[in-house]
């Protein structure tokens, strides 16, 4: 085999990813003998050969990326860091995590900590990012990306999903099946994602000639229990339907219906945003619009690495595209047919 074998190589020998490979190699737990057996040998007979050490002296580096994020137990930030993990170990660094826990002071201690020499540069995932903490990684030139940043005019190298677009072709999937009286929930008006999503809400609803109601608009957190609590409110206006801008809060809408005595989607459509695992796991499985995370994860780890080799990055806005994904929590509106809804949108559209 040409030039030196990489993690990546062995992985695709074995039929694993290259962060379970990583693992065996550096003799950590997380695979099952069977596992680090295949590996091992894959490894040997390609010829893979562990460097991280010498090139970490040859180049001055830690051979650390810190990693620094809100909230350790969701499933969101989970799938990003993976995606994060397995782009580092094809590059055989070794990744320290950390959580801020919403915290701006301890967000920046940490910052400042890890810059000084105990990593060589960082990854944010949806951070705080005080105009002080700013101002110590423009000051001190860490290098670093964040993913999902607050808002999408942060000034570093930053991985965001086409927020708008996503959401506003979830709200016309609705729109098409015949629903009119489309609830949403928002998340927090401090995050500018929040408000994109509510921005393409809005307009497929204008796009389709219709009013945005606010009484069926209502702001919660990014969580299941605000979802179900806001949800159960929200019933008493008689939507068809509840977009959420999260698919925790959409989970939580499904479970507050359920409760309500309505049937999911027979008698009310949710739709969510995100497609955590738990949304194929839930029943009905929850339509919702993809943002591919471990995508997120892996351009993030990708754009750092470019900066850690001293490149230029082609631009400092890295923005992916979003997906619906269509399950059994939507479905046609009640008393309504589908030749109907589409001559109504129409004639709505061109009114």
């Amino acid at each position: 085999m040409v030039g030196r074998v990489t993690i990546a190589q062995v992985a695709a020998e074995v039929g694993v990813s290259a962060m379970t490979v990583s693992n065996v190699l550096n003799d950590r737990p997380g695979a099952s003998e069977e596992t680090r057996r295949r590996v091992l040998e894959a490894a040997g007979r390609l010829g893979y050969v562990v460097n991280s050490a010498a090139r970490s002296l040859k180049n001055g580096r830690t051979g650390l990326v810190g990693l620094i994020t809100l909230d350790l137990t969701a499933q969101y930030t989970l799938e990003i860091i993976r995606g994060v993990a397995e782009e580092l170990a094809d590059d055989e660094l070794e990744l320290l995590i950390n959580a801020s826990y919403h915290d701006a002071e301890r967000e920046q201690d940490r910052i400042r900590s890890l810059s000084r020499g105990q990593v060589d540069g960082l990854i944010l995932v949806a951070p705080v990012l005080e105009p002080a903490t700013l101002d110590f990684l423009r000051d001190n030139r860490v290098p670093c990306v964040v993913i999902d940043p607050r808002r999408i005019d942060t000034p570093l190298p930053r991985v965001t999903v086409d927020n708008y677009e996503g959401m506003r072709a979830g709200v016309e999937h609705l729109i098409a099946l015949g629903h009119t009286r489309i609830a949403f929930l928002r998340g927090d008006d401090e995050l500018q994602s929040s408000e994109l999503r509510f921005r393409g809400y809005s307009d497929a609803l204008t796009l389709a000639g219709f009013q945005v109601d606010e009484r069926l608009v209502k702001t919660c957190s990014f969580s299941y229990d605000s979802g179900f609590r806001t949800s159960t409110s929200l019933l008493s206006e008689n939507p068809t339907a509840i977009a959420a801008g999260a698919d925790l809060m959409a989970l939580g809408a499904i479970d507050a219906a359920r409760a309500a005595g309505l049937d999911v989607p027979r008698d009310l459509s949710v739709l969510g945003f995100d497609d955590l695992p738990q949304a194929g796991q839930s029943f009905p499985g929850l339509t919702t619009v993809r943002q591919p995370l471990h995508d997120m994860g892996l351009r993030g780890a990708r754009a750092l690495l470019s900066l850690l080799d001293g490149q230029s990055l082609v631009t400092d806005d890295i923005r992916l595209a979003t997906s619906l994904v269509i399950r059994g929590s939507t479905g046609q509106a009640a008393d309504t047919d589908a030749s109907t809804n589409r001559s109504t949108s129409a004639s709505h559209a061109t009114g």
